[in-house]
């Protein structure tokens, strides 16, 4: 893979301004979030997508131009001002580059990844576009688009909508690219008198979950230097095709799925009846919010009742859909007075308030999932199970030290889950058994109770 040219693509947009940061933005300020490529506190997401069609590389330009002037977030700087704090100022106009790679065979995965890491480099400025990008053609024709997204846009969920949204484009330029994100607007939503009232409410229920929170707290290390992090994944098939039968089939969502069926097994590991979870989720709310603060993942704490069992799943389903619903909205909230509260309830509580407990579900549509393959027979979900693969790989504490970290990755053809924590509170092998649990929890409920305690599937 080589580059053999760059690209100036111009974009104009109709807004442009100033406004003061968000509280996301804020807490990213607050935690020392520079935008360069390494250290623990920089924000930095890359992707590759193939190209749907043939577009050609004008169409595809043209794309990376619509894009970049339809979202004020990717036209936002945050140039520091005399004391050194950033600001947000959104520019109506500017010059994108975007280089192009030529290879002689679609490029793999890793050369992908490779092309992305190289794009990150060596940093951003303030001055700076969040967006660095590149196409890789083969024959002259552009087969992938490689993205490395910084600053306070990055984050999985806005490099994944940007993706989408220029492969969209270059196969169709006439396609409808939706609401945008528009930090100026949730930045005056936040200020205004109800964004004000939304925060005292979400910090009202903020501590009336942690006060509920039956889970015990996990150790952290005394040092993390040396210290370990178990990290376990599963690449499982099954968990795909149950997750997306059981949504459907209950009519919840993939999200409320998944996270029952997490729930009761977490919960049957510790020995209780109840848990708290500390869940990280995009504000779905409404139309506007499900991209203008996608970008914007709020803590979310969800109670989640797992004395239902699974004898009960579907109520279970339904349960945390509903609380999820009802607290998707807790994803905007002053972060001063936020962490304010925290300190006060870890004072009555007599320990952290943090809930150890984190979830990453995206709230995925069943429909989105193997459209055609949710109603597979049980062998299907034996030679799915069969399948199945998992890694162990311990490495060096990160910023999720002292904390379970459960993250669902991907959700097509196989459902990629991640668990890990400080080695002083979970091995590997504890990691594991949770997972498999959940796999044959979920597989259990989606064949049935009278499969489950049949054949391969003893114990779901």
């Amino acid at each position: 893979m080589r580059q053999i040219a760059r690209h100036d693509v111009v974009f104009v947009a109709g807004t442009a301004g100033e406004h003061e940061l968000t509280w996301s933005q804020k807490a990213h300020e607050r935690e020392g979030c520079h935008p360069h490529l390494h250290g623990p506190r920089n924000r930095n997401q890359r992707m590759a997508r193939v190209l749907d069609g043939t577009p050609d590389m004008a169409a595809v330009l043209h794309a990376f131009a619509a894009v970049m002037a339809h979202f004020e977030a990717l036209r936002t700087l945050y140039p520091r001002d005399a004391d050194g704090h950033p600001r947000s100022v959104v520019v109506a106009s500017g010059v994108l580059q975007v280089d192009e790679y030529a290879s002689d065979a679609p490029a793999t995965s890793d050369e992908l990844s490779a092309l992305t890491l190289r794009l990150a480099e060596p940093g951003f400025g303030p001055d700076d576009l969040p967006l660095r990008a590149a196409v890789v053609t083969v024959d002259g024709r552009p087969l992938h688009i490689a993205l490395s997204l910084h600053h306070f846009s990055a984050d999985t969920t806005a490099a994944r909508i940007v993706a989408e949204r220029l492969a969209r484009l270059a196969a169709d330029p006439g396609a409808d690219l939706g609401t945008g994100w528009q930090p100026r607007q949730i930045a005056s939503f936040e200020a205004s008198p109800s964004g004000l009232r939304h925060a005292h409410r979400v910090d009202a229920h903020d501590r009336v979950m942690l006060r509920q929170s039956a889970m015990p707290e996990l150790q952290v290390p005394a040092s993390h230097k040396g210290a370990l992090y178990n990290f376990v994944c599963l690449d499982s098939a099954a968990v795909a095709l149950a997750a997306a039968g059981l949504a459907k089939q209950y009519r919840t969502s993939v999200a409320a799925v998944l996270q029952a069926a997490y729930a009761c097994v977490l919960a049957e590991h510790l020995g209780i009846g109840k848990c708290v979870f500390n869940t990280v989720i995009a504000n779905r709310q409404t139309t506007f919010a499900r991209e203008s603060v996608a970008h914007i993942a709020g803590r979310v704490l969800v109670p989640v009742d797992t004395s239902l069992g699974s004898d009960r799943f579907p109520a279970l389903c339904r349960a945390v859909d509903a609380a999820l619903v009802k607290s998707s909205s807790v994803s905007l909230r002053e972060p001063v007075r936020y962490a304010r509260s925290l300190d006060e309830v870890s004072a009555e509580l007599g320990r952290s308030a943090d809930n150890p407990y984190m979830v990453n579900i995206r709230p995925i549509a069943p429909r989105t999932l193997i459209r055609d393959r949710v109603d597979r027979a049980q062998q299907d979900f034996e030679r799915a199970m069969a399948s199945s693969r998992y890694g162990r790989f311990p490495k060096d504490v990160d910023t999720y030290s002292g904390k379970l970290c459960f993250v669902v990755w991907d959700m097509s053809e196989t459902a990629g889950i991640s668990l890990g924590t400080d080695a002083a509170s979970f091995d590997a092998t504890d990691l594991e058994q949770i997972l498999r649990s959940f796999e044959r929890r979920l597989v259990g409920a989606a064949i049935g109770a009278h499969a489950a305690r049949s054949g391969s599937f003893a114990g779901a």
